[in-house]
């Protein structure tokens, strides 16, 4: 970090409201960012080097033409400086809804991707003014209810989806694809028979290639900070498809007439006039609307935590920007739009300072296309699948597993389910569904456990099994708070704590019950009315459970309350049972419980 980041205790924007004193410190969206434009511009051109590729890559995964992701892209690009919600995201195509943009042309078009894709830009349509009308209704706070193990375990199973809708591409087989995952990996032995020696040795070499400038040894490297590993790969797998004389038909396609040839409009009255599509459609419309605000949320989330400037995104405000631009993208043949983590992340690395960042990377890509259409039509297919596979690597790799193992047994069980529903059925919806379910029966198995053990313990009997499933739920879903301050709120029943006050003056106390995703927000919307002239604040944790998205939450919050110059601690650890040695773990009140 540079010596600018250093001493900003507060922001104003965020999940707590607090001082803006320090605001005009940071750099600022809308016109005011336009003073930063020399860091902007470098960074944009940066990002559009690494999002060029990806964007490609990503049309070539949704089932669509490659120019749709650059369509994309630039119209993400003009809209988001404009609209604001964050400060450091890039938003754009992204490979996470590429399988299932693939999946929505396959159903709509009845397996005809050609037919598929003007009725797909009706669902994308419709996704973003159904994000729009949500925003409204801040619908984006409600984020904290979606388990971080099933957003894992999502984005896990979206990684196998690349990676298998990708290995065809990575052989050289243009057979069309299919809906059916099952379908799919029973093909894949038969494609390795028959595949292009020529093209899969240049998709290997690409693949290899991508993982070495992965690499730690490599990444510390000088030139590596400079090069963005994608664009390299896609330079040098250009010059071989050139060697080796590949035929067009294996080679990206970019029309040299955008306008022209590129833009196409979504396909209105078919649906209106096909009753049948209406099921297929909302179906589609639900998992994009999911996925993109699952997503968009989750990227703006982590890429704050690494802002330098310590700046909190407006997750509503973020929310209705994709939707604006998912409508406009969708009007013009473009693709669904998210906030990309990679192209995010390439933004800090490169200095950039606000939003405007986005408009510069829309530039660059616009005169990337329109001057280098030739070059780009000489890249292979196969390596674009290749960086697709490396993607979707990073998202189901091997290190994603160890680090949910390293929370709990309950992130591996419900990641595990909702991966494995999500491949069974070839439908992310329904993985997500069944993964939000499990979640959800592993808290109420637990709390009910934890009230049962706590009556046998005061009275040494215990209510009907229907009463006590009764008050886990009420538990699970009620607001958290006992008391705050010197109330007691009204309702909570539940048993407080004494707790003493060491080594803090005259603590702002806050006594919790069960805190877990389910009643996440309700949490998040009481700590916003914490009063401004309290300096020190002491959590006191009373409940029966406490899942990992909650400890990560107030964890943040303490961090946050230190940073702005306050003092936050968290008592009550010490009565739970972790379900592992990590700080953040899953915590149950009693040490009988079997997950545990």
């Amino acid at each position: 970090m540079n010596g600018q980041t250093q001493n900003v205790p507060r922001v104003k924007s965020g999940r707590w409201q607090l001082n803006a004193s320090t605001q005009e410190e940071m750099p600022q969206n809308g016109l005011a960012g336009l003073r930063h434009w020399q860091y902007d511009l470098l960074a944009g051109l940066q990002v559009a080097l690494v999002g060029l590729p990806l964007s490609l890559g990503v049309a070539m995964a949704s089932g669509a033409a490659p120019i749709t992701g650059v369509i994309s892209a630039v119209i993400a690009g003009l809209i988001f400086p404009l609209l604001g919600g964050a400060y450091m995201t890039i938003s754009g195509p992204a490979a996470g809804l590429a399988p299932a943009l693939l999946a929505g042309m396959l159903t709509l078009g009845q397996g005809d991707l050609a037919a598929g894709y003007p009725l797909v830009l009706v669902a994308i349509c419709l996704t973003g003014a159904v994000q729009v009308l949500l925003s409204y209704y801040h619908v984006g706070r409600f984020a904290m209810y979606f388990p971080m193990s099933v957003l894992q375990g999502m984005l896990a199973a979206i990684g196998l989806l690349i990676i298998i809708k990708q290995i065809p591409l990575l052989l050289g087989d243009l057979t069309p694809p299919s809906k059916s995952i099952p379908e799919s990996l029973l093909l894949i032995p038969e494609q390795f028979v028959n595949m292009n020696t020529k093209v899969f040795a240049v998709g290997v070499l690409a693949l290899a290639l991508l993982f070495g400038l992965n690499s730690n040894k490599v990444k510390k490297q000088r030139w590596a900070k400079n090069i963005p590993g994608p664009l390299l790969v896609v330079m040098l797998g250009g010059l071989a498809g050139w060697v080796l004389n590949y035929p067009a038909d294996l080679m990206v396609h970019v029309p040299k007439d955008i306008l022209a040839e590129g833009v196409h409009f979504p396909n209105f009255s078919a649906i209106w006039q096909g009753a049948e599509l209406w099921l297929a459609l909302l179906t589609t419309v639900v998992t994009l609307t999911l996925i993109d605000g699952t997503e968009t949320l989750a990227t703006i989330a982590a890429i704050d935590r690494i802002d330098p400037f310590h700046r909190k995104s407006d997750p509503n405000v973020t929310l209705r920007t994709m939707g604006v631009s998912n409508m406009l993208s969708g009007l013009v043949g473009g693709l669904t739009i998210i906030p990309g983590g990679i192209k995010s992340t390439a933004n800090i690395i490169a200095g950039g300072r606000t939003l405007w960042v986005n408009c510069y990377y829309a530039i660059f890509m616009g005169l990337f296309v329109w001057l280098g259409a030739e070059l780009i039509n000489s890249i292979p297919q196969t390596v674009l699948a290749a960086l697709l596979i490396f993607i979707g690597w990073r998202l189901c790799a091997l290190r994603v597993f160890m680090y949910m193992f390293s929370i709990g047994a309950e992130q591996i069980l419900v990641a595990t389910v909702c991966i494995g529903v999500t491949l069974y059925t070839s439908d992310i919806l329904w993985g997500v569904v069944f993964g939000t379910v499990t979640k959800l029966l592993v808290l109420g198995f637990d709390l009910l456990r934890a009230l049962t053990f706590e009556q046998q313990s005061h009275s040494g009997s215990e209510q009907a099994f229907w009463p006590r499933v009764w008050a886990a739920f009420q538990e699970l879903f009620r607001d958290p708070v006992i008391r705050i301050g010197d109330g007691r709120i009204p309702g909570n029943h539940a048993p407080m704590m004494s707790v003493a006050a060491k080594n803090m003056k005259h603590p702002y106390k806050i006594y919790l019950s069960s805190v877990s995703c389910m009643n996440l927000a309700k949490l998040d919307a009481r700590l916003k009315t914490l009063p401004t002239t309290r300096d020190n604040f002491m959590i006191i944790l009373a409940g029966h459970v406490v899942d990992h998205s909650a400890m990560d939450y107030l964890d943040q919050f303490r961090n946050h309350q230190i940073k702005s110059g306050h003092t936050c601690v968290i008592l009550g650890t010490q009565h739970f049972h972790a379900h592992s040695k990590h700080r953040l773990a899953y915590r149950v009140v009693h040490s009988d419980d079997a997950l545990a």
